[in-house]
């Protein structure tokens, strides 16, 4: 008994002293502890500010947006002015008859180029094509080269001559390939494929026909964003070649055929964010204008401009790309 009251005393001891001993390390972890609470209930404070701060930045900016484009006024047809995030999502920031179907003009060829770059296997870059009899005789006369029955060019530059010049007899030569029935059949159901409503082609080019019974290409300002989304996201060439200031056409020997010295769209001399566009004018159309610009201020955002049925699209077009800054 008396061993038995001695090794309690001992462990007695022993657990006081490591008691003893352990309370600097069990206050070490609980200062550890507190020191690791505050520093993330102070990273998590300034997180919340930062969000708090730019979303009161976002408020201020869209309240702001919203006065300048509320007293705008656009003397067209139609408008319309989206953002586009890096996930696809829109907002629009301005619209005028958005919905309304409309005649086109050569914002038609974006669609033609569209057809051109998907059938690749049909469309080589470098693959000649005759220009033919129906080609030259289409509407409309270029101001730097005109093409010639019986010559051949390659894709690559009947596409360029169709896009910064917007020429109708490239455009046109382009469904030689296929047929043009075949071609335009084509950009009707790409049209279905990304979900145009309210889009529909008779020609590759824009042109309108003779007499107001005559059907033409029609679309609305809200479908041709859609378009713009489609081009930019799949086949990003096409509004490369857009934004070309000038380009050397060459023939299948690579000589000259013509040089064409400045695009259709003028505002690509006074505005650097475009990244695409497409102009086009006629007499039921008016004056058209697509833009596609670069949002600096959020990475992977842009903004899709529309002008449809202008007397002066530049100068429209100048009001709503204005009314961002």
């Amino acid at each position: 008994m008396a061993i038995k009251k001695i090794s309690n005393g001992v462990r007695s001891k022993v657990l006081l002293i490591s008691l003893v001993l352990s309370l600097p390390f069990w206050w070490g972890i609980n200062v550890l502890a507190e020191n690791l609470q505050d520093s993330w209930f102070e990273e998590e404070l300034y997180r919340s500010l930062r969000i708090s701060r730019r979303h009161t930045k976002e408020l201020k900016l869209e309240k702001e947006f919203q006065q300048r484009f509320k007293a705008l006024e656009i003397n067209a047809k139609a408008a319309i002015l989206v953002k586009v995030n890096e996930n696809g999502n829109e907002k629009i920031l301005f619209e005028k008859d958005s919905e309304k179907p409309l005649a086109i003009a050569s914002l038609t060829k974006l669609m033609t180029a569209l057809v051109v770059f998907d059938l690749d296997e049909v469309y080589a870059e470098s693959q000649p094509v005759e220009i033919t009899k129906e080609a030259v005789e289409q509407e409309g006369e270029s101001k730097y080269g005109e093409l010639e029955i019986g010559e051949s060019l390659s894709v690559k530059n009947l596409l360029h001559i169709a896009l910064i010049e917007s020429s109708n007899d490239a455009a046109f030569a382009l469904t030689e390939p296929i047929g043009k029935q075949g071609f335009v059949e084509l950009m009707n159901l790409y049209s279905k494929k990304i979900e145009l409503e309210n889009t529909y082609f008779v020609n590759p080019t824009g042109l309108e026909p003779n007499t107001p019974e005559e059907l033409k290409n029609v679309s609305t300002a809200k479908d041709i964003v859609k378009l713009a989304k489609y081009i930019l996201v799949n086949y990003p060439q096409i509004f490369e070649i857009t934004t070309s200031q000038s380009y050397e056409v060459l023939n299948l020997d690579n000589t000259l055929h013509h040089f064409i010295p400045q695009n259709t769209n003028e505002l690509l001399r006074e505005i650097p964010e475009i990244i695409g566009g497409k102009t086009g004018w006629g007499i039921e159309a008016g004056g058209c204008l697509l833009l596609v610009l670069d949002n600096s201020e959020e990475e992977g955002s842009y903004f899709v401009s529309i002008v449809l049925g202008a007397k002066n699209r530049f100068a429209e077009m100048r009001k709503l790309i204005n009314a961002l800054k």
